[in-house]
């Protein structure tokens, strides 16, 4: 911190010796002529046998503008690197050029600062693309100093809390955001392509429907009302087929209060689409359709490579710092309580493991992710073994020695269970046709084939106590709850390659229509694919009677949950329809390789300092 104090009063120092100069450092305006990457490569197609109607020649005059992101003093002249959105170019700054007080002035900038330059383009004796600085401009002067890890922040807290930084320091991800907006744009010249109508339906909901889930509440001054922030689309979307729109869509936010997770942020973008006429089958083509025509715009391929190096290189990077943070605090204390030699060879095995780890470290980005996966898994089983050896021979029970070394190995043994998602390859297959089979099916796969024929009491103790779930299954848990955890935790992380599952109980959906061959179920699909839902469809209930009895019966007879003003809409007739909801976040962690859903929103969800 104090490092970072004297570097922000240097800055602040220059700025005041910039205005003494009777200079703006943070100027209103700069037109330049091309970005700094695309003069870079507009140079360099210069070069090729048959240059591009664009190439520029040596000599040729650019205005280019950027952040300062490297900074080489050679004396009577200096070499940085200037970046933009299109990328980064070298420039070169001579005393000779600028004159005296020209290049006191330049000596005034620091990394992360905003430029505006004016030269001309040749190569270095290296053959590197540079600009010759004639004229600058100091657009923003920073400061702050940058991140300390400029070429890649890995502070997850910092990344998350402060994005514009983990934009600055990590292209990867400024890669991962302009990619999720081409997603965006893709879903909707698809569905504007098959005929749908965008729409725009209120945030704002007096009775918050469409799902089952927390809403945020807010309230209104001027009407003096209570109001929910929207859990779903949906509702406001079918009253637009009552009202005649066939093919409406939107893109838009929900809100749940409810828990965070590496799938889950409180606020997640959903696109829902209906389509009068239709039904789960016609949306099933939909979403197969639509999710092919992405990939394809996008990425080029229908086969996914997921490269999990960021997940993996933090996982050691934490576990580095566990080692050493015990290695440190334990040393005192195994002396105290076995000698020196116990507490010696400890901080031997802990330095085994250690070295270990580093080798995992190197191997991130070098080698496939798996291999550093397990690398680092073998060196924390040798922390674990080494924790266990420790706490048996020399940390009696219940004292805070032993309890130290038991959260340890927790800790330890956490970081391993995440680690193992990454032991192997994923490769996502989205090439058509894509597998369906039904909810039951996959259920009694994993609980037994005679799961639906036993009593809701035998289910819940085969959960409870062969499949190991009572961790998952809360008391008050209804028959069909007990299920969906069944599927929740044990079929659906298995769903890596795209899998439409269907005919659900129909507790689970009281939206959709009963299916005839098996009125337990309803007509409806969960799209799984990367082993998460990614969009469930629906044959929608539009028989007013049914649908308020399915209504009332989720509300547990209160009144006051029912929408009455989307009943009476369906009293005045709605067109037989299918109905999509597609998570946009999560659709974009498949696409992308992202493993937590922090890592597709810019802002997500954090707990205030």
């Amino acid at each position: 911190m104090e490092d970072t104090n004297a570097l922000i009063a240097q800055r602040r120092a220059k700025l005041e010796a910039l205005r003494r100069r009777g200079l703006d450092p943070f100027r209103h305006k700069f037109t330049p002529t091309t970005g700094c990457g695309t003069a870079r490569t507009r140079f360099l197609a210069g070069n090729a046998p048959a240059p591009a109607p664009d190439a520029l020649p040596e000599g040729a005059a650019v205005a280019i503008a950027g952040r300062i992101t490297a900074h080489r003093d050679m004396g009577k002249s200096q070499f940085l690197d200037l970046k933009d959105e299109t990328g980064r170019i070298q420039i070169y700054a001579q005393k000779q050029a600028l004159g005296e007080e020209g290049y006191e002035i330049f000596k005034h900038l620091d990394l992360a600062d905003f430029i505006g330059v004016e030269g001309t383009l040749f190569r270095t004796k290296t053959g590197e693309p540079t600009v010759k600085v004639e004229r600058f401009t100091i657009l923003a002067k920073a400061l702050r100093p940058p991140p300390a890890k400029w070429h890649g922040l890995e502070d997850t807290e910092i990344r998350y809390r402060q994005r514009y930084l983990d934009l600055m320091a990590n292209e990867e991800v400024a890669r991962v955001f302009r990619q999720r907006s081409h997603i965006v744009r893709a879903i909707r010249d698809f569905l504007h392509g098959r005929g749908y109508l965008e729409v725009e339906t209120p945030i704002m909901q007096a009775i918050p429907g469409g799902a089952a889930a927390r809403p945020f509440k807010t309230h209104h001054n001027a009407l003096g009302c209570d109001f929910y922030l929207r859990i779903a689309l949906e509702l406001p979307l079918k009253r637009l087929l009552v009202g005649g729109l066939d093919r409406v869509f939107e893109i838009g936010r929900n809100f749940r209060n409810e828990g965070l997770s590496r799938k889950h942020n409180p606020e997640f973008t959903m696109l829902e689409a209906y389509q009068a006429y239709g039904d789960y089958e016609t949306m099933m083509e939909l979403v197969e359709s639509l999710i092919c025509h992405v990939a394809d715009k996008i990425l080029g391929t229908l086969v996914l490579e997921h490269r999990p190096d960021a997940p993996v290189a933090t996982a050691i990077t934490h576990a580095l710092a566990e080692l050493d943070q015990l290695s440190a605090t334990m040393m005192g204390s195994l002396m105290k309580a076995a000698g020196g030699d116990a507490a010696a060879d400890f901080v031997a095995d802990m330095g085994k493991a250690r070295a270990a780890l580093l080798v995992a470290q190197q191997q991130v980005g070098q080698e496939p992710p798996e291999v550093a996966a397990r690398s680092a898994i073998g060196a924390l089983l040798v922390a674990i073994g080494a924790v266990a050896l420790h706490r048996a021979g020399a940390a009696p029970a219940n004292t805070p020695l032993e309890q130290h070394l038991t959260a340890a190995a927790a800790k330890f043994d956490a970081t391993v269970r995440s680690l193992e998602r990454f032991t192997a390859p994923k490769v996502i297959r989205l090439e058509r046709p894509w597998r369906r089979v039904r909810y039951k099916d996959l259920v009694r796969a994993v609980a037994g084939q005679d799961w639906f024929e036993l009593t809701p009491a035998a289910r819940r103790r085969r959960a409870v106590e062969d499949l190991k779930l009572g961790g998952d299954i809360a008391a008050g848990y209804e028959d069909f709850e007990v299920t969906g955890a069944v599927f929740e935790k044990l079929v659906e992380p298995t769903l890596i390659q795209p899998t439409f599952v269907t005919h659900l109980p129909h507790e689970l959906v009281p939206l959709a229509k009963l299916s005839p061959e098996d009125p337990t179920t309803v007509e409806v699909f969960e799209c799984c694919i990367n082993g998460q839902e990614i969009a469930p469809g629906y044959t929608e209930q539009n028989d007013p009677i049914t649908q308020r009895e399915r209504l009332e019966h989720q509300a547990g007879g209160e009144q006051q949950k029912l929408d009455e003003d989307f009943l009476v809409a369906l009293e005045h007739g709605m067109p037989p329809a299918g109905g999509i909801g597609l998570g946009v976040d999560r659709l974009c962690m498949m696409l992308l390789g992202q493993e937590s859903i922090r890592d597709v929103i810019l802002f997500p969800q954090l707990k205030p300092k």
